[in-house]
């Protein structure tokens, strides 16, 4: 029966749904009253339209389109007809071809989105002004493809096939395209054409449907439930490709993106319960997402990219089932999502869809429907709180018995046993689900499904443990007023957290002895890693917490005991990225967890992770610096050092160097090491130094172990800290090492061994620790103890004399014939050639080269301090005389020696490996070690190793980009070298820098105009004294001739590297001249060279970047400056510049003047207005009567008539371009205002451009623009009397009034403008003031913001002096102190608008309380003011403004209240209420205030302000009594105690202004714990603040 009422609603269905074409394409193509409405109502919005003088865009078609249109709808309705005729008809093979053309004819009908007028509703759109819309056609297709697909879901079910064979007929994929294109008409409020598809989806959510009850009839006929119920899982299925080996054909995949389309539409439409769509949908979403997971592309990979409508119907899915969550019973809801079923599906699709590369917005949802559905706030999260599994802590026992109890439970329902047994709460069933899933795979048959329900649900468990953490917290926060959970909160995480993680363990170490499936190993150690993190994030397990019986450390140390064994196991198969990185990751949290937890495992956890690096990923870096950093903090580093040694004992003598050499590369804990070395106790000292000697004699017959124990001691005796207390110790234990380490490692045996280059090695950082050492110690005996380290005493003769080693291999190098060659030929080659031969004879093994050099380096610095103390002494003993020489030229020695080691290498190049420091660290440049010790050398330098030294700095700081190891860190010395202050104190090294630098960029610019650029934006930006006054014109020329050469490299190299090479040679330029002495007697044909080069060059093609202009312009201006000071004896120079100068300026009046040139002449003319201000133009020739003055105006006027007809007719086009002819045209004006002879065509110019600049400012110019005309009127006001003589006084007030109005809308200062308005008001009389504010009173009526208002208010009482002026202004000013509380009051605006409003407020009235005699308040007004400011520090205000705001809010409110306190002192006598309710504001402010949001900086205004009550105790004393008790009750609420700490000036400094009795009222105010609280701090003020001597 049920079979036949199924039929026969099924054939009611078909018959209902044949009848409505026809009804419907009746109504088409008649008259239908939904069209007729919104033709009336269009025809009334275009009379309207009419009306209104505004003409529609439909009435301006032509009469063809008119044409055109009624052809597409007649065109339209025949399709219809034929549609509807072919649908009657029985088919067959011709009817149903011409079916498909008319289908396919009407869906592209649908799928125009052009020449549409939308109409009431928004959805339905007519098409060019037809009657059919496309609501219409919608409708039409419908019912027709629905009945069509469902007879295709019928037959697909009955035949128990794949969908995807029954889609090969064109009609069916017509009818998937006509069911999306309709129901995007039809069933949502935007019209969503099916290309779209992805984006509808993307808004699905949030969308609402706002269909008419037309439309809704229809959807509702065409869809009912047991339609949808066959309908979307259908459509479903088609919109997921099942082919694994093959991407989907492009019929194929239109098919899936219509049917995806059709199932986000229909999917919103499915009525059901939360249970049944789990059920249903979300199984058969889990089927079918797999199917689809690998595709084969052209190249032969696979990738697992989801297609767009995939996505989409994933992402309808998990909408639907959040959806309906609402409205599901909690119980029942939670029993549904933490079922074996569901739990395993979300998880497969979080891992499926995290792989695609859409947003994560499917991760989220998911997250949503776990978090709701297992720990909502009200019905959920109190059950676990009272849940008995959370009342212990439970054990990792063996998976075998663990699953066999889980399985033989009942399943977490709520059930209850016998009497006197415990109920157990429903939540258990999260616990038993993970449990099933997890402990299924430990019967050995194990089929894929269990496997793939584990994987899935180890990827949920994160999520989970998450949102339950989450949610106490939230829990906590709404409870404790926004405070952080309690240790009971914690407890609570931390317990739940082991209930859900304890299937995780247990089935993890399990497998591990089985040698299970790789992926879900992964699937396990990931879980654990993130549930850690979670842990350690949350704070859910801290050693300090309340732990009685260790129940947490012991599940803790369970866990890091699995993961060692997870190391031991990972050691003996490959190791992924993954793998590693999981199990490196607990392993850290673990030791940010608790230290204990892999201690005695340290050994193997370090092992491990130096066998991970190095890898792309950070963390088995971040993993041992996390262990160094935390014994460091222990001071208990010899622990990790002896877990380093232990190490390589566990480990084979061919891996030693591979492992755990890698430590040394890791940067971050290098500088752990050494952090740690220097903060170490001193009685540690002795022990690790001994710990080190030892380890080296253990280990003298292990190569890679060796070395690796020098590297780590020679870490440990750089990093030691020397000082006046251990200096002796250290030097004791230098000597001992000499003796035991050294002597073992220099035993003879072999010159080229590697004993020999590490005791060589560690033996020079022993005597730089012996030098510091010998620092502290007093009564130093030079020929005796300082030497003595080096030497061998006469009862060990079998150790290596290491200063007579040193000392002959050196006078042997230094003396023989090819050093000599090598000086002197050396940098005579480098320059002509760049190629010097490296491949020299040094004498010395390359293995002993950098051993040696840093030996011989490291001696220079003990024979500084020998030098220094034979110094004292010479003056005693003549002997010391002698024997400082020979110290002198023993260390001259050596740096030759330690030079010409480094030249055995290219400068510049990667460095020398020598056979076996593949055993060590990457062999380090020469070079590093003589720039590290650079301000010892270069006492003993010569001007050959200066200048040597320079190049390969240049070199070195030029090449960042080159690749290789070595490089890099010369890079980085080089660039440490620049950001020392005493780099550039060093005179041996900056007296040659520029004529060096300039030198390598001129013989680097043919090869590599890069290199030449980056050395001199060094020599540019450098803080050095360029030049000496002897070597002044040298420096000049070698800088123009490497401009001239790079001018001429513009057209063969890189144009935009040639201008940044040429910009840095012509600042460099600039610096020289504006420092340069000329000497006497110079050649003026440099200069004159120069001028022509700067002006010729400067006005090319290339010179259209605005930055090499600048650089060009400054250049000529300190040419220009040089030629004015050296005027009176060389007239000629400044004659020959001006010559110069006229030459760029073409005579032809109709030419345009280019805009380098107009650039330059700017800059000119510009450069003397600044002299002229400064009086430098006075200066008189010897041998002419005239005037710098004279010849400047002269050739000013002369550019001023040949110049400016072009120049106005240019501006007058009023467009960006036009900026620079404007601002040259405001420097010439200046000039001739600044004249003492006005002439009158330039007062004629002044007006006629004071005219054109104020209509620019009307027609709302571009920035550029605006700034040129802000310029020119600033200039211009700086001669008020000349510009008030060209414009009438009125006119100009009014311009500058509206030009600052018409500023941006945000709070941006305009201090051209400022500047121009403060000069006009300082040199106008009272009516000129009058007229501003007048003008200022009509800006006010018109509606203008009070910012401007205030602003230009404020700068009007700043500026004037008169008294006849200031008695004007103080009739206004009460008026304006109104309008300046709006300042204040406007709540809704952004941090940076609100900063300014409040600082502009408190200068304001700064200003007018500090003048009185402008505005004398009253009572009244002061109350006013500070009952404004009070607001400001609501808490709501308060958490709206960022970090900067609010600290600049509180400076700016302190700053009124101190005028405040300092002007009106007695005002606030009678009215102090108001003044201490802002002050009680402030402090309460200051006491919610953390360290990262300012509280020092308040802390600090706060206390200024208690200071200045002092003076006024005796009547602010009862008042202070309630900032006092604010503060009490803070620190009884509980205050940090850095806030105490700040706050303590401010409270001293109100404790003193109270007086006995106040004290007293303050004790008998507070309860017995505040006065336990508050007693420490009246101590200590009574101790360190309190005066209690006489006066």
């Amino acid at each position: 029966m049920a079979g036949k009422r199924r039929n026969r609603s099924s054939s009611h269905s078909s018959a209902a749904s044949s009848e409505a074409p026809k009804k419907k394409a009746s109504s088409s193509v008649t008259t239908p009253k939904s069209s007729s409405k919104r033709r009336k109502k269009q025809n009334s919005e275009t009379s309207s339209f009419h009306a209104d003088g505004i003409t529609p865009s439909v009435s301006q078609e032509t009469s063809a389109s008119a044409s055109a249109s009624a052809s597409n709808h007649d065109e339209i309705v025949s399709h219809i007809t034929k549609f509807l005729s072919a649908t009657k008809s029985s088919s067959n093979e011709k009817e149903s071809s011409d079916l498909s053309s008319v289908i396919s004819y009407l869906i592209q009908v649908l799928q125009k989105n052009t020449t549409a007028v939308d109409d009431e509703h928004g959805t339905c759109t007519s098409l060019a002004g037809m009657y059919i819309t496309k609501e219409d056609v919608a409708t039409l297709l419908l019912p027709w493809s629905v009945s069509r697909l469902m007879r295709l879901a019928a037959a697909a079910s009955a035949n128990d096939e794949n969908s995807t064979n029954n889609t090969g007929d064109e009609l069916d994929a017509l009818a998937w395209a006509a069911l999306s294109s309709s129901l995007d008409i039809i069933a949502t409020a935007t019209p969503l054409t099916a290309t779209a598809t992805a984006t509808a989806t993307a808004t699905a959510e949030t969308s609402t449907s706002q269909v008419s009850t037309s439309n809704e009839t229809l959807l509702s006929s065409c869809f009912p439930q047991s339609t949808l119920n066959r309908l979307v899982p259908y459509a479903g299925r088609i919109a997921f490709f099942s082919s694994s080996s093959q991407p989907p054909s492009k019929p194929t995949y239109n098919i899936q993106k219509s049917a995806s389309n059709t199932f986000v539409h229909l999917v919103r439409r499915y009525k059901s319960s939360f249970d049944v769509v789990c059920k249903t949908l979300l199984s058969d979403v889990d089927a079918l997402v797999p199917n689809s997971n690998n595709h084969k592309i052209d190249n032969g990979t696979t990738t697992t990219t989801r297609l767009p409508h995939e996505v989409a119907v994933v992402r309808a899915t998990l909408q639907k089932i959040h959806g309906l969550m609402e409205s599901a019973n909690p119980k029942r809801l939670f029993t549904i999502v933490c079922s074996t079923d569901v739990l395993p599906r979300l998880g497969r699709l979080s891992m499926v869809m995290s792989s695609s590369e859409a947003d994560d917005m499917e991760g989220k949802l998911i997250q949503k429907i776990l978090w709701d559905g297992l720990f909502h706030p009200v019905h959920h999260m109190d059950g676990f709180r009272t849940m008995s599994e959370m009342k212990t802590v439970p054990k990792v026992e063996a998976a075998e018995v663990v699953a066999a109890a889980a399985l033989d439970q009942d399943g977490g329902k709520q059930t209850e046993g016998k009497k006197g047994s415990n109920k157990t709460c429903f939540q258990a069933g999260l616990f038993h689900s993970v449990r099933t899933l997890l402990l299924s795979s430990i019967p050995t048959s194990v089929d894929d499904t269990g496997e793939e329900d584990i994987i899935a649900a180890a990827k949920l468990l994160p999520t989970v443990v998450h949102g339950f953490f989450e949610r106490v917290r939230e829990h906590a926060m709404r409870s404790k007023n926004g405070r952080s959970t309690t240790e009971a909160d914690a407890k609570l995480q931390f317990r739940f957290w082991c209930h859900l993680i304890l299937p995780v363990l247990e089935t993890m170490f399990n497998r591990k002895q089985q040698d299970g499936n790789k992926e879900v190993d992964d699937a396990l150690l990931d879980a654990i890693s993130q549930t850690l993190g979670l842990v350690l994030q949350y704070d859910a397990y801290l050693p300090s917490y309340n732990d009685p019986d260790e129940e947490h450390l012991t599940y803790l140390q369970s866990v890091a005991n699995g993961l060692v064994r997870c190391v031991d196991f990972s050691n003996s198969r490959t190791k992924t990225d993954h793998d590693q990185y999981a199990l490196v990751t607990s392993l850290c949290n673990l030791i940010l967890l608790n230290h204990r937890l892999v201690h005695s495992h340290l050994s193997t956890v370090t092992r491990y992770a130096c066998s991970c690096l190095p890898q792309k990923n950070q963390e088995p870096n971040k993993l041992l610096f996390t262990i160094v950093k935390t014994y460091r903090e222990l001071r208990a580093i010899g622990d990790f050092l002896t877990a380093t040694r232990e190490a390589f004992i566990k480990t084979s003598s061919r891996e030693r160097a591979d492992k755990m050499n890698n430590i040394l590369l890791c940067n971050s804990v290098v500088d752990s090491l050494a952090l740690a070395y220097q903060s170490c106790p001193s009685g540690q000292l002795q022990e690790m130094w001994n710990f080190f000697d030892g380890w080296i004699a253990d280990s003298i017959s292990k190569p890679p172990e060796l070395s690796f124990a020098v590297q780590m001691f020679i870490i440990f005796v750089k990093s030691i800290r020397s000082d006046k207390q251990n200096s002796l110790s250290l030097r004791g234990l230098c000597e001992l090492s000499m003796n035991s380490s050294i002597a073992k490692l220099l035993d003879r045996s072999d010159a080229e061994s590697i004993h020999m280059r590490l005791g060589f090695d560690l033996c020079g950082w022993l005597v730089e620790l012996h030098s510091r050492s010998c620092f502290w110690i007093d009564n130093i005996s030079v020929d005796g103890e300082s030497s003595f380290l080096l030497t061998t005493s006469k009862e060990d003769t079998n150790r290596l004399n290491v200063l007579t080693y040193l000392h002959n291999a050196a006078e042997t190098v230094v003396t023989s014939e090819s050093f000599s060659f090598w000086k002197k030929s050396f940098l005579g080659a480098y320059w002509q050639s760049g190629k010097v031969d490296t491949q020299i004879d040094i004498g010395v093994h390359s293995s002993l080269r950098g051993s040696l050099q840093r030996l011989a380096l490291h001696r220079i610095h003990q024979l500084h301090s020998m030098i220094y103390y034979c110094n004292l002494e010479e003056s005693e003993n003549d002997s010391k005389d002698a024997q400082s020489t020979m110290l002198t030229r023993e260390a001259t020695m050596l740096v030759d020696f330690s030079f010409y080691i480094a030249c055995s290498e290219a400068i510049g190049a990667s460095g020398s490996n020598s056979e076996q420091e593949d055993l060590t660290l990457p062999s380090d440049s020469l070079w590093i070690p003589i720039a590290q010790s650079l301000p010892i050398w270069s006492h003993y330098c010569e001007h050959f190793h200066s200048e040597l030294f320079l190049i390969w700095f240049y070199t070195s700081i030029s090449s960042a980009r080159n690749s290789s190891h070595t490089s890099r860190r010369e890079y980085a010395t080089s660039l440490a070298l620049t950001r020392d202050a005493s780099f550039y104190d060093n005179d041996k090294i900056m007296s040659p820098l520029m004529h060096v630098g300039i030198k390598f960029a001129m013989h680097k610019s043919n090869e590599d105009v890069e290199i030449s650029s980056k050395a001199l934006a060094f020599i540019s930006s450098a803080p050095v004294q360029l030049v000496e006054c002897s070597d002044s014109t040298g420096i000049v020329t070698d800088i123009l001739d490497l401009d001239i050469q790079t001018v001429s490299l513009s057209q063969s190299q890189n144009g935009q590297v040639v201008k940044q090479l040429l910009c840095s040679t012509r600042s460099i330029l600039a610096r020289v001249l504006s420092v340069a002495m000329v000497p006497s007697g110079f050649d003026t044909s440099l200069f004159t060279k120069m001028t022509q080069h700067l002006l010729s060059s400067s006005s090319d093609d290339i010179g259209c970047d605005m930055s090499y202009l600048a650089a060009s312009s400054d250049a000529i201006n300190e040419s220009l400056s040089l030629c004015i000071d050296y005027y009176e004896k060389k007239d000629t120079l400044l004659r020959d510049f001006f010559s110069q100068l006229s030459n760029l300026i073409d005579d032809d009046p109709s030419s345009e003047i280019p805009l380098s040139k107009s650039f330059l002449l700017r800059g000119v003319i510009r450069k003397l207005n600044t002299l002229n201000r400064h009086h430098s133009l006075a200066k008189r020739s010897v041998t002419r009567n005239k005037s710098v003055y004279d010849i400047c105006t002269e050739r000013v006027l002369d550019i001023h008539e040949r110049t400016w007809s072009r120049l106005f007719s240019k501006i007058s086009e009023a467009h960006s371009s036009s900026c620079i002819e404007l601002l040259l045209a405001s420097e010439l004006l200046s000039f001739h205002s600044n004249c003492p002879m006005k002439n009158k065509e330039a007062k004629e110019h002044t007006t006629e451009l004071f005219e054109k600049v104020d209509a620019i400012q009307d027609s709302s110019p571009e920035a550029d623009m605006v700034t040129a005309c802000n310029y020119f009127v600033s200039v211009m006001a700086d001669a008020p009397d000349y510009l008030f003589g060209c414009v009438a006084q009125e006119k100009v007030f009014e311009h500058v009034l509206d030009a600052m109005s018409l500023s941006p809308t945000s709070p941006v200062d305009t201090p051209l403008l400022d500047a121009a308005f403060c000069s006009l008001i300082r040199h106008t009389n009272v009516d000129g003031l009058d007229t501003a504010i007048k003008i200022l009173i009509e800006k006010e009526d018109e509606g203008q913001n009070s910012v401007f208002l205030i602003k230009t208010f404020h700068l009007i009482i700043s500026s004037i002096k008169s008294q006849e002026k200031q008695k004007y202004i103080a009739g206004y000013c009460e008026h304006f102190l109104l309008i300046s509380m709006d300042l204040l009051r406007e709540k809704a605006c952004d941090d940076h608008k609100a900063k300014y409003n409040v600082g502009l407020f408190s200068r304001m009235m700064t200003t007018l309380l500090a003048r009185k005699e402008l505005l004398l308040m009253s009572g009244r007004e002061i109350g006013m003011i500070c009952s404004e400011m009070t607001p400001l520090f609501h808490i709501d205000r308060v958490n709206a403004r960022d970090v900067e705001c609010d600290i600049s809010v509180f400076h700016s409110c302190s700053s009124v209240v101190s005028a405040l306190i300092a002007h009106y002192s007695k005002q606030l006598y009678g009215c102090p209420s108001p003044l201490f309710g802002l002050l009680l504001s402030l402090l309460s402010h200051t006491l919610h205030t953390n360290a990262k949001k300012g509280l020092s900086e308040k802390a600090l205004e706060y206390s200024k302000l208690c200071e200045l009550l002092i003076p006024h105790k005796d009547i602010f004393k009862k008042h202070v009594v309630g900032l006092i008790l604010c503060y009490i009750k803070a620190l009884s609420e509980g205050m940090s105690p850095i806030t105490k700490k700040k706050l303590m000036p401010s409270i001293y400094a109100l404790l003193d202004v109270c007086s006995d009795f106040e004290t007293r009222q303050i004790n008998a105010m507070i309860d017995v714990p505040s006065k336990t609280l508050f007693a420490p701090v009246f101590k200590s003020y009574q101790k360190f603040y309190q005066y209690h001597g006489q006066a």
